[in-house]
């Protein structure tokens, strides 16, 4: 059975290499926390779902998602 999309099964993300993160969105003023975002690790890149509709996916190579971490990091503490 398929599922109709063209994602072969190597560049599915698993378990390992996705989360999905609860975050608000400011835009559209929803429920704090209701608005979800899906981090995946694909092919060495970091890939941004917010609302998990994949209509706008940011894609961060390694050096831009290190950048991030480093980022939230020194933010956080």
């Amino acid at each position: 059975m398929t599922n109709g999309t063209s994602d072969s099964p190597a560049t599915k993300p698993t378990c390992h290499n996705r989360k999905v993160i609860h975050a608000t969105c400011t835009l559209h003023r929803g429920p704090r926390g209701f608005a979800n975002v899906v981090v995946s690790k694909r092919d060495g890149t970091i890939e941004l779902d917010p609302h998990v509709t994949g209509a706008c996916v940011l894609t961060l190579a390694e050096d831009e998602a290190a950048a991030l971490r480093d980022l939230l990091t020194r933010w956080l503490g």
